[in-house]
């Protein structure tokens, strides 16, 4: 916490000036930043006209995301001499009742103020990646600059080998963020000794692209701190002596796509990118690469197939990318929160980050973390955590106090773990160990108000409409998923469906051709190991207790609240409905009914339930 603030004391720069920010992430700007923001500039220069101020100077900034989305808009007040305030889910009408309780009248607007158990949960993170997230302007190169921006660049062009720098990432034990787990150093170790044309051409890139619904971690860091983000792939690139940077992300990112090209252009004019980097032989340019919002775009042969101008259909490795990658030249691919871990890495040294995590994978991860929580949004965590600590420790709990059902770990291509499995560590062995992956690193955390076989079915259906369809395994076996799934969860289900279930899906799992179909199985199996009397109570009982599966639905009238008025006999469509007229209590024939909630919505005395 107190390096947080030291860092928006740092940029708020002037002697008793006053520096309040407002965070302008995608999730600030969704719920309203803007006109927060601008709100702030016109009520602050109307007080200054009026000199309500006095002396005093109000400076405003916008800043990235520093993970806690839920509470956007999030307002940061730094004083001179006085511990930082963050006001939280601030409105426009709210921002004249802070600025004149708080900058006029020297007390907090409670209202807005966050509580104290905020600061606790981002006091205890291991924030490498998302660091300056909310402390710094993503569009300012002189904001980075000053928290120590582009000084790991500096002393690894004058003071180190590019073979040094390897060496440096290996030891630290940093592998790969983007789900795979694979050991950075070793691809970029086998992408500097591969070899190549006689101009000595290879690439290295940013893996930006986030399918994932649930994910939206290189999202964020790309917004929030691009600058750190082009340092690590620039000290990168030195390592394996690439020829050309390419940022590839996706398109619908906008506030990103445009954040990363104002910093490449602001590194261009401070000699941090081009020729003669820094006054030292190293030469390299960058440029993003808008890819199209697909899932399998973020899958590393489609995406490379993408820049090629190429439809993007994965495809068999290998050759591995660090032997023949874009245009069948070496290539280093990570994910931009790897790149933006490296700058930390060299300038702390591979010890300190070695230092986190435990024996399976040293170092930190940001986890998106959702579901019946207090606090949603992104935590960077060290390895070591448990599930239950990060819910428990991080994220407030789950809310009402009620206890845990399910983690539903890996977004759509992950799997389900019960509340015994909850002290799993959150490596990438260990998860592993358990029957579920790393994937995009999302996990959310249920009470029983879920439904396990819901909860398959959404990631099943996503995954069958992301399929680019070029292996059958994926394209036909996902249909046939999702289709003993809708069985199951509408009524028509039978016992023998769960073992079909469980050899589709390893099937599915060891034939497909990229990691989609390879892991999108992965709620069905876990589901099985771990929840099979949820599915046998399906099938057997007919009945989902979490009230989810709205084909498993019984409607019945309550003869006391009826009065037969008859408003639910129109609407119904299949004639379901008897009585409910001339003082005869309706009546609904379930053989009929075809669950589609229409007299239900009709009856206006509550007597359907």
């Amino acid at each position: 916490m107190e390096a947080v603030e030291e860092q928006g004391q740092a940029v708020a720069a002037k002697q008793g000036q006053i520096k309040i920010t407002v965070c302008l992430s995608l999730s600030g700007i969704a719920e309203g930043g803007q006109g927060v923001y601008d709100e702030f500039q016109k009520q602050i220069s109307e007080m200054e006209a009026n000199a309500t101020l006095g002396e005093r100077k109000c400076e405003m900034g916008q800043v990235g995301c520093r993970g806690y989305c839920s509470r956007d808009v999030l307002v940061d007040v730094y004083v001179p001499g006085e511990p930082r305030v963050t006001y939280e889910k601030v409105k426009p009408a709210m921002v004249k009742n802070i600025l004149n309780d708080h900058i006029v009248g020297g007390k907090v607007f409670k209202k807005a103020a966050s509580k104290e158990d905020y600061y606790t949960t981002l006091e205890k993170q291991t924030r490498v990646a998302l660091e300056h997230g909310g402390a710094i302007d993503p569009e300012s190169i002189d904001e980075y600059i000053k928290v120590g921006g582009y000084e790991s660049l500096k002393k690894v062009l004058t003071t180190m080998k590019s073979d040094e720098v390897i060496a440096e990432i290996k030891k630290s034990g940093l592998r790969g963020k983007g789900g795979g787990g694979f050991v950075t150093a070793n691809k970029w170790e086998k992408a500097a000794k591969a070899p190549t044309d006689e101009k000595g051409t290879r690439y290295i890139m940013v893996n930006g692209d986030e399918g994932n619904p649930a994910s939206y971690m290189d999202r964020s860091v790309m917004e929030g701190n691009p600058h750190q983000v082009i340092e690590g792939l620039l000290i990168g690139a030195y390592a394996i002596g690439a020829t050309e940077g390419i940022i590839y992300t996706r398109s619908d990112y906008a506030i990103a796509v445009r954040r990363l090209n104002l910093a490449l252009e602001q590194a261009r004019e401070r000699g941090f990118l081009g020729d003669k980097i820094m006054g030292t032989d190293f030469s390299i340019n960058f440029r993003v690469h808008e890819g199209l919002e697909a899932f399998i775009g973020g899958e590393s042969t489609a995406l490379m197939q993408s820049v090629e101008g190429k439809r993007p259909f994965p495809k068999a490795q290998p050759p591995h990318s660090c032997d023949s990658g874009l245009w069948g030249k070496p290539t280093v691919l990570n994910n931009a929160e790897t790149w933006a871990t490296v700058p930390k890495i060299i300038k702390n040294g591979a010890d300190w980050y070695a230092g986190m995590g435990n024996e399976n994978a040293q170092g930190c991860k940001v986890w998106a973390i959702s579901g019946n929580i207090k606090y949603n949004g992104l935590m960077e965590l060290d390895m070591k955590t448990t599930f239950q600590e990060a819910i428990d420790d991080y994220c407030g709990g789950i809310q009402k106090k009620k206890p845990l059902k399910v983690v539903h770990v890996g977004g759509v291509t992950g799997g389900f773990l019960p509340p015994e499995k909850a002290n799993t560590p959150t490596d990438y062995e260990s998860l592993l160990e358990a029957g579920v992956l790393m994937g995009q690193a999302s996990f959310a955390a249920y009470d029983d108000s879920a439904c396990v076989i819901d909860l398959a079915k959404f990631s099943i259906g996503f995954n069958e409409g992301e399929t680019c369809g070029k292996c059958t395994p994926c394209r036909i076996g996902l249909t046939l998923i999702r289709a003993k799934l809708d069985d199951i969860s509408e009524g028509r289900g039978k016992m023998e469906d769960l073992d079909k279930l469980q050899a589709l899906c390893e099937e599915i799992s060891q034939t497909s051709l990229c990691g989609l179909g390879e892991t999108a199985p992965k709620a069905i199996l876990t589901g099985l190991k771990y929840f099979r009397k949820e599915y046998e109570r399906h099938i057997v009982d007919q009945i989902c207790d979490a009230a989810r599966c709205t084909g498993l639905y019984r409607y019945y009238v309550k003869e006391e609240d009826c009065v037969a008025c008859g408003a639910c006999i129109k609407p119904c469509p299949t004639g379901a409905i008897t009585g409910g007229t001339r003082k005869v209590a309706a009546h609904i024939d379930m053989d009929l009914c075809i669950n589609c909630n229409a007299c239900y919505q009709a009856c206006g005395f509550l007597a359907i339930e």
